[in-house]
């Protein structure tokens, strides 16, 4: 599968200090981004991130920020707003095996703990796994600021009172 935003970081790159990248969506893929995602535009999509190896040389702990503006409906007044997002969050890149490994030893183990993402062929995909932080993010009911559901009247709740009115004469 490609990814419409793929930033990939060859783990030949990361040291044994922290390494940061800055990766950000020009407009043709933020087009890809939103209709992968449902929304119905996406003004910008960037992240940066904090990238450090651990212990044992396979897995890499990413510590990120992620920072969106996207075009959304909302569910309410039906009306389109602008929705930012600014969040942090942190991903383990494993290998497919060690994430084979850990699912056998640990099956019912639903301990918190970062999302985990794989990896193949010695390269994280950063722009990946940021659309998919970017997705568990996103509200599935979006409400544009200040919008509320109209007051219903006791009468209104009521379906015989259409017929009331009806059986009235003028």
């Amino acid at each position: 599968m490609t990814s419409e935003f793929s930033r990939t970081l060859p783990v030949a790159q990361i040291g044994m200090s922290e390494t940061s990248r800055s990766i950000e969506a020009t407009p043709e893929e933020c087009a890809l981004i939103a209709e992968r995602l449902g929304l119905q535009s996406l003004i910008s999509f960037s992240a940066t991130f904090r990238i450090s190896r651990q212990a044992g040389g396979d897995e890499y702990l990413a510590q990120g920020r992620l920072h969106a503006r996207a075009e959304r409906t909302c569910v309410v007044s039906l009306d389109t707003f602008t929705e930012p997002a600014d969040l942090t969050f942190t991903i383990r890149f494993v290998t497919e095996e060690a994430s084979e490994d850990e699912a056998l030893e640990a099956p019912y183990d639903y301990e918190e703990g970062p999302d985990e993402v794989v990896y193949e062929n010695d390269m994280l995909d950063l722009g990946e796994a940021a659309v998919q932080e970017y997705a568990l993010a996103l509200n599935p009911y979006p409400r544009k600021p200040g919008a509320r559901l109209e007051k219903v009247s006791e009468e209104n709740l009521n379906p015989f009172a259409v017929l009331k009115n009806l059986s009235q004469p003028n």
